[in-house]
């Protein structure tokens, strides 16, 4: 379904006529209400109310306005004159319901014009029966249908019921992006109020009457289980309701299994759980720590690995080389640390469930819950507030599956809160990995051999999924895949009980860092702006570089331009204060192109401050400039800190840090002024959510290189 553009005509529960995405069906056309809905993310009333369903989930990349921005341009409807409902997860009305890998606006973009283009000429049309005009006479505008030659117009909410007796068209025709008047056009957050003023918006915030809650005691070490547990003394503690043990489920990722204690609220439902005396087996063999950890990935990196890709004779490339060049590069775990810690609230009762919480993936939820309790698709209904946070973290179900599994137990609503200690020993990380890079250079410091052979541990590894460990870490058809007559990519994963998952821009978060690092090491051992290296290596013209992973093909001249643009608006490696130096760096990440370019200079006490950040990004057509700027400084300020700061230590089979003050983000006075250019905003909308992360590690680490004459090849910075 996720891929089909074509329409269809059902009912609504109301009556009201839906347009949706799947093979064009006949149905019977009739309004029995005071709503009038052409899709069902449309509703238009007889007061001329004009409702936009807010259908994805929201975890901070904007999503919640850009969307319904799409579908109001080609409605022609002022934002002014809209309301917003947001609504349950629901697969027949709203098809995908998903946030990752920055997509919802790249999927959705054509879909969503063709629904408000679709609800516009279904209006026309009508309009054009009232008037017994040809429908050319009349045009959609300002929410009413004007009749050209007359300048008789109808209200929207005027038509509703001539128009819930027509057929929507299958091919609409959209508007030229030349009449644009709201894509395009920096607007609020459709929440920004809500959100100054503190109303409840977040599954933390969700409340039931008679709700209880669950603090969970999770196992200490990964892999531990409850053997035996003695809760009198939790259950003195007034306010305590229930104990309940959780069992594990097979697949880690859902359930690990523990102890929880519900109680009339958070604060006594964790002082129930501190107060248990619990007996676990021991973790995971072997009992793994950081150090252990890296030992394994140095030593497979050392050696042969799985070939992914070979092109031409690396092995004799490299021993003619004019110049050679080796180097290890190690990268740590990374917690997704989101500022709203994992919460569910669920209510199962005997014939139905219904679920509140923020997550990425209520399209998964729905699922694996009707699973669960073996309920029909109709009695599960899974609602989604807004998410303080995301990053990749809320595409797990673990926390869900508590709610659900606490719920059926105490047969209560129940809300289950991690504390922020839960968070960090629960985390599905970012893999560790080891980079052992070996290139080299002509006698003109052309760039002739590459290898790379990359030992880390894996998300598919952990899960067990089908698909090969390394497609979540490497990617073979990376930069400077393609462009190096004698290239090799090697993986290997050593078996790891610590939990992987996807963090931010996953495995661009990693890869990026490594190999821009690297290119600014080989063009300084060439002798070679690092600029013009790169732009040498990429050539003069334009060449779609074949890319068989998420993002799809690029095009080598989008990555030269914001090259070239970063450049020159930065003024790169030229006027700079005393004391300051720019580092470059540059990525392709989901089909989007982004070069950032950071100012730094060295604190008295050995410490980076990065003072400026530049970045050129080319991800197509913005739909809402604001929150695409928001996006870019958010995953800059994001990779900044995790750069010189991120760490996740495993000892003794368990993680180190338990809370921020360990664990240490980007504070305000550290942020450094950030300037963003957009480019080629004429092509096909790409992602924008992730794309700021990736580069911002190296362009940081080169400019620290220029201004000591030291490299980085090991995260974090300090620390």
């Amino acid at each position: 379904m996720k891929r089909r553009h074509f329409l269809h005509l059902s009912l609504s529960s109301s009556g009201a006529l839906l347009l949706g995405f799947a093979p064009r069906n006949a149905f019977a056309n009739h309004l029995e209400s005071d709503f009038y809905q052409p899709h069902g993310l449309i509703k238009i009333a007889k007061d001329n109310t004009i409702t936009l369903m807010v259908k994805s989930p929201e975890i901070g990349q904007g999503v919640r306005t850009s969307l319904p921005m799409i579908v109001a341009e080609e409605l022609e409807v002022p934002w002014e004159n809209l309301v917003f409902e947001y609504v349950p997860f629901d697969r027949k009305k709203y098809f995908g319901q998903f946030a990752g890998g920055s997509t919802s606006i790249k999927n959705q973009f054509t879909r969503l014009r063709t629904v408000g283009a679709a609800a516009r000429e279904v209006l026309i049309e009508a309009a054009a029966k009232l008037w017994n005009v040809p429908t050319l006479e009349c045009f959609a505008q300002n929410v009413s249908v004007v009749h050209r030659n007359t300048n008789r117009r109808y209200l929207y909410g005027e038509l509703i019921e001539t128009a819930s007796k027509l057929a929507p068209p299958e091919k609409p025709k959209l508007k030229n992006p030349k009449d644009f008047k709201l894509i395009g056009k920096a607007t609020p957050d459709i929440d920004s109020h809500k959100i100054v003023t503190g109303k409840p918006l977040y599954g933390l915030d969700v409340v039931l009457p008679n709700m209880l809650y669950a603090v969970i005691a999770k196992p200490p070490q990964f892999g531990a289980k409850v053997l035996s547990f003695n809760d009198s003394e939790t259950r003195k503690i007034p306010g305590v309701r229930q104990v309940i043990k959780l069992d594990p489920t097979e697949n880690p990722t859902q359930q690990i299994g523990g102890v929880a204690v519900v109680a009339n609220s958070f604060w006594t439902a964790k002082k129930g759980r501190d107060a248990l005396k619990i007996v676990w087996s021991e973790g995971a063999t072997p009992i793994e720590s950081s150090e252990s950890i890296t030992k394994m990935l140095l030593e497979l990196s050392a050696k042969t690995g799985w070939v992914i890709r070979e092109d031409g004779q690396f092995e004799a490339a490299f021993q003619n080389a004019a110049q050679k060049f080796e180097a290890v590069y190690e990268l740590p775990f990374l917690a997704h640390a989101t500022m709203e810690p994992m919460n569910y609230t669920a209510h199962v009762q005997k014939d139905r469930c219904e679920l509140w919480g923020s997550t990425q993936v209520p399209d998964d939820i729905h699922p694996l819950v009707k699973t669960m309790l073996n309920l029909p698709d109709e009695a599960i209904t899974v609602n989604i507030p807004r998410s303080g946070g995301g990053f990749g973290r809320r595409l797990n179900l673990d926390y869900a599956v508590d709610a659900v599994m606490v719920s059926k137990a105490i047969d209560a609503p129940v809300k289950v809160i991690w504390t922020r200690e839960d968070d960090f020993s629960h985390d599905f990380y970012r893999s560790a990995g080891v980079y052992q890079f070996q290139a080299g250079l002509d006698d003109k410091g052309k760039l002739v051999a590459w290898r790379l052979h990359a030992a880390t541990t894996s998300h598919w590894a952990f899960e067990k999924n089908k698909d090969s460990a390394h497609t979540t870490e490497v990617f073979p058809d990376e930069f400077p895949a393609g462009f190096v007559p004698n290239f090799k990519l090697e993986y290997s994963n050593p078996l790891s009980n610590v939990p992987i998952g996807f963090l931010r821009a996953p495995g661009h978060n990693a890869t990026a860092f490594i190999i821009e690092s690297v290119m600014d090491e080989l063009a300084h051992l060439a002798k070679k702006n690092p600029l013009a290296f790169r732009l040498e290596l990429l050539g003069a013209e334009s060449k779609e570089i074949p890319y068989r992973d998420h993002g799809g093909n690029y095009d080598s001249g989008r990555l030269r331009t914001v090259l070239e643009t970063v450049a020159e608006k930065a003024n790169f490696n030229k006027n700079l204060p005393p004391g300051h130096y720019h580092g470059l760096a540059a990525h392709v990440t989901f089909g989007a192109y982004v070069a950032q370019i950071a100012e730094v200079s060295m604190q008295k006490d050995g410490r980076p401050k990065v003072h400026k950040v530049w970045a050129a990004v080319d991800c197509g057509r913005i739909i809402n400039p604001g929150a695409a700027k928001n996006q870019i400084e958010g995953g800059i300020i994001d990779g900044l800190g995790a750069a010189l700061y991120g760490k996740i230590t495993i000892q003794n089979g368990a993680t180190v840090e338990q809370n921020f003050h360990q664990f240490q983000l980007l504070r305000i006075r550290e942020a450094p002024k950030i300037e963003v250019h957009f480019v080629n905003m004429e092509e096909s909308p790409q992602g924008i959510g992730e794309m700021g992360y990736p580069p911002i590690a190296a362009a940081l680490t080169n400019a620290i290189f220029a201004a000591t004459g030291r490299r980085i090849r090991k995260l974090p910075i300090v620390g």
